[in-house]
């Protein structure tokens, strides 16, 4: 098949299936969901192994100026596209066992394909317009789905807060990018050239700061959490989040070391913040949500380079992993005749599960691996693969002293990531069972095991590279130009420093469980609420007590001024007008009488002339 015919194939399957799954009977959705997801996906695999190229079709014309959409085919594309479609497949079969009795499991699965068909454009598109398209085009799949169970009234609201928080960074993105098309003189990415102002690029990054979910706009993503564990995994952990990353890796190659040290600065405060606050969380998911906040600020630590795109994949798997085993965590608990009636998702009524849930225990400690940096998983790689990034970046640079402190919030970072995942394995699956409930000794359904076991299996080394010590040389490396950055070797004694640490830490803090959910700046969201309330009532009250007063009146003086002038016209104007006429024509009828053409008359008016011209004369 033509790479235009796949190419094509690949951007209309997801949203022809999204209308199919919606319009057949509701016992062969889920199967009829996995099929064409995995169509998706063997496509997604072979756009994967063609060559770099740009794909174009007429699209309209404005001011005479022919505008095509265009769509760039490149390796970082092709490598997000994989993700989507790796993560996209597993979480639809776990969703076939996770959602199995729920009602609308239809209209769950056609959000999620509309998402896959918003989430490929945003990824190989090369238009700027097509491509905030499908950046609020995901942001609203986001919001259907946070809301999915939406007789919740918290699942409402963090809809709504997801909205509004994200609408922002959208506005920032979207002069952002009309900047940046009026300064090189172009709406493709692709034909984008030199070195952008610095405040264009910071525009844009503000739009990246609302979709990843970093400092400041970081507390939708734990709120998020209301919506289906599965969704969770796919939108708010592995891909929709990363846009904001992938936005940074686009304009990469023109924005100067300002808008690079400027995305730093927000993933270091990001990487701290959410790994600090997962710390503070007894809820399983909203644990993993700081993690994600606190990922993500780990790949803008690498600026939008190849660094940056190596996690965002990376991360990707493990986390959609990491997600998933929490979703078997909290389906096992909510099926269980002791646990059914509490909250499934509260850190305080787990503790044992090993004996229970071994496959999900040893999952669930492969997938923390990896979000640790242990050797021998993907994720340790990509994380020393960012240290070399600023380690390289700060020999190379006249702003060296601040790579040395986001390398520097890296490793506080680091230490803090491997306390609060170690921390919440050992609180979910050692020690006893704290609530003193006699579990049944129940493995997940297969359809929960099956993804979760694959990803395990993508979340290891070899993916990387067949030899562990040498990744430089690999293939991965290579075909996907993420690039491979030298580290030094004390920065391993300082990697293999946080892992110690952060064992330490979870040992000695083992029996204490956060009385709530703490946030990351919780009153400002409460707070910022209240007051745009207290300003739309402040603004109504305005609007009706003296606005619409000032209308009123005003439309009242308009009323007498125009029967004012009515009177005018009619009594004034035209009585001048009038008289003006009757005047003139008067004069005229006396007039008339001069030409008579009578020559006697004539001659008497001559001598009456001279008459008068003589006497001027004489005195």
């Amino acid at each position: 098949m033509p790479v235009p015919n796949v190419f094509l194939a690949l951007l209309t399957i997801p949203w022809l299936s999204a209308l199919v799954i919606a319009l057949i009977p509701k016992n062969i959705q889920a199967n009829t969901s996995i099929i064409l997801a995995g169509i998706f996906t063997y496509l997604a695999f072979k756009i994967g192994h063609i060559p770099e190229q740009i794909i174009a079709y007429p699209w309209f014309t404005l001011g005479g100026k022919s505008i095509e959409a265009s769509f760039w085919i490149n390796a970082h594309a092709q490598l997000v596209l994989l993700l989507v479609s790796i993560v996209a497949i597993f979480v639809q079969i776990f969703s076939k066992s996770y959602l199995a009795k729920d009602p609308n499991v239809g209209r769950y699965y056609s959000y999620l394909h509309v998402f896959i068909g918003a989430m490929t454009l945003l990824i190989l598109t090369d238009q700027v317009y097509l491509f905030y398209g499908s950046w609020e085009l995901v942001g609203a799949c986001s919001y259907l789905l946070i809301s999915f169970w939406h007789e919740k009234p918290t699942a409402i609201k963090a809809a709504k807060k997801a909205f509004l928080l994200n609408r922002i960074g959208d506005i920032a993105l979207l002069f952002g990018i009309i900047g940046l098309s009026n300064y090189f003189g172009t709406t493709s990415f692709s034909n984008m050239h030199g070195t952008a102002p610095a405040f264009i690029g910071i525009a844009i990054i503000i739009g990246g700061i609302g979709k990843s979910a970093q400092f400041p706009l970081m507390s939708w993503l734990p709120d998020a959490m209301e919506g289906p564990t599965p969704a969770s995994a796919l939108i708010h952990a592995a891909t929709m989040v990363a846009a904001g990353v992938f936005v940074g890796i686009r304009i990469f190659p023109f924005v100067g070391e300002e808008t690079h040290l400027f995305m730093g600065a927000i993933g270091a405060i990001s990487l701290v913040s959410g790994a600090f606050f997962a710390l503070f969380q007894n809820d399983i998911k909203k644990a993993l949500a700081y993690s994600t906040i606190s990922q993500l600020g780990l790949m803008w630590l690498g600026m939008g380079s190849g660094a940056s795109l190596f996690h965002l994949y990376v991360h990707g798997i493990f986390k959609a992993g990491l997600f998933l085993t929490a979703g078997s965590v909290i389906h096992y608990l909510h099926n269980q005749k002791a646990t059914h009636h509490l909250d499934a998702q509260s850190l305080t009524h787990m503790g044992g599960l090993r004996k229970q849930l071994p496959i999900s225990f040893i999952a669930y400690l492969i997938f923390g691996a990896g979000l640790m940096g242990i050797p021998l998983t993907t994720g340790f790689y990509s994380k020393e693969n960012i240290a070399g990034f600023l380690w390289v970046s700060a020999q190379n640079s006249a702003f060296s002293s601040y790579y040395y402190v986001l390398l520097g919030a890296l490793a506080l970072g680091m230490a803090l990531t491997a306390t609060y995942i170690c921390r919440q394995t050992y609180l979910i699956f050692l020690g006893q069972n704290r609530g003193g409930h006699k579990l049944e000794n129940s493995e997940t359904q297969c359809f929960q095991i099956i993804p979760i076991c694959l990803l395990i299996f993508f979340s290891l080394f070899f993916w990387i590279s067949n030899n562990p010590i040498d990744v430089e040389n690999s293939l991965f490396i290579t075909y996907f130009r993420v690039g491979s950055y030298p580290i030094p070797s004390f920065w391993l004694a300082i990697t293999a420093g946080t892992w110690v640490l952060g064992i330490l830490a979870t040992a000695l803090t083992r029996h204490w469980i956060p009385a709530k959910n703490y946030q990351f700046a919780g009153f400002i969201w409460p707070n910022t609420y209240q007051f745009a309330l207290w300003i739309g009532r402040k603004t109504h009250v305005f609007d009706v007590r003296v606005l619409d007063r000032i209308v009123v009146k005003v439309t009242e003086l308009q009323v007498i001024i125009a029967h004012l002038s009515a009177w005018i016209d009619r009594h004034i104007v035209d009585g001048i007008v009038d008289g003006i006429a009757s005047f003139s024509q008067a004069l005229g009828a006396r007039v008339r009488t001069w030409q008579s053409a009578q020559v006697q008359k004539y001659w008497i008016w001559v001598v009456i002339t001279l008459i008068f011209i003589l006497l001027y004369l004489l005195y």
